[in-house]
């Protein structure tokens, strides 16, 4: 029986703007709730701050785990649990780096704290125009000082998570191939979208997110099933017997996952099927 499903946000879960006034579909909402009502219980692993999820619940009318920033926070019964944020000095090597001249017109390094301040490593740099433009729903705070200020700052808390934002999706596998070259000994290096990619302490990734769920619950892997559709999603793809992935990844994400669907409403209907099978052959 699939007693739990973790389901990534963007590109998966919710739509890119609001409809309605909602951001997940009708279809999503109305599966979703029939698999809470007949006992299932349900998760979001994304790469946005887990403060977000707090949104979905209102909007869902009920209240969920959230693993946030690819499991650099786990959110359980409304208590942080887990806070997997990488070393200050390793993310210091990091910001002195990417911030030299030679970057700067290419990508830009951002850190998050848990407050959601994003700090950029150069605070008046082409990105800081795009993010207080960018979705109106988001409420940005955005540090004053360099990422390398904040850092030398021992006053200011240690960053959350570590991801790298470029100007050309064009250039996203040669920026990750570069990155992992000059970074790989300090961090598992992967996409999480056409222009980011995430930088996370190895070993904490969504997977690790959702067998720490999974091992909360006392779940096995074929009573949990998960859904994504980026690079980030694969960790999770290999935490759980029953993996969809949307029919919009890439073929190098979609051959990882156990089913292609549409949406998440198409993989919830598979799982109430399955579930409803294990059902009847109980009282054969």
């Amino acid at each position: 029986m699939i007693k739990l499903i973790v389901t990534d946000l963007d590109g998966t879960f919710i739509m890119p703007s609001k409809v309605d006034g909602k951001i997940v579909s009708k279809e999503n909402t109305e599966a979703l709730h029939r698999f809470i009502a007949q006992g299932g219980r349900f998760a979001t692993a994304s790469g946005r701050h887990h403060e977000f999820s707090y949104q979905l619940m209102d909007e869902l009318g009920f209240k969920f785990d959230a693993i946030g920033i690819n499991s650099a926070t786990i959110v359980k019964d409304d208590c942080l649990i887990e806070h997997n944020h990488p070393a200050r000095h390793i993310v210091r090597i990091v910001a002195q780096e990417l911030t030299k001249p030679e970057y700067q017109e290419h990508l830009e390094v951002i850190a998050t704290d848990l407050s959601q301040t994003f700090i950029l490593g150069n605070p008046n740099s082409w990105i800081r125009e795009k993010m207080e433009n960018g979705n109106p729903d988001h409420d940005r705070k955005i540090s004053d000082i360099s990422l390398v200020d904040w850092l030398n700052d021992r006053t200011k808390p240690d960053p959350t998570s570590l991801h790298v934002n470029i100007k050309d999706p064009a250039r996203l596998h040669d920026w990750i191939t570069f990155l992992r070259e000059k970074f790989d000994r300090y961090f598992d290096i992967y996409a999480s979208g056409s222009v980011n990619i995430e930088f996370m302490r190895p070993g904490i990734n969504k997977g690790h997110g959702v067998r720490s769920l999974m091992e909360m619950y006392g779940l096995d892997e074929h009573e949990v099933a998960v859904c994504g559709d980026n690079q980030n999603d694969i960790s999770m793809f290999f935490a759980a017997k029953y993996s969809y992935c949307m029919s919009s990844a890439t073929p190098q994400v979609k051959k990882y996952a156990t089913k292609v669907v549409d949406s998440v409403a198409e993989a919830i209907e598979d799982i109430l099927q399955k579930n409803e099978l294990e059902r009847a052959s109980r009282q054969l």
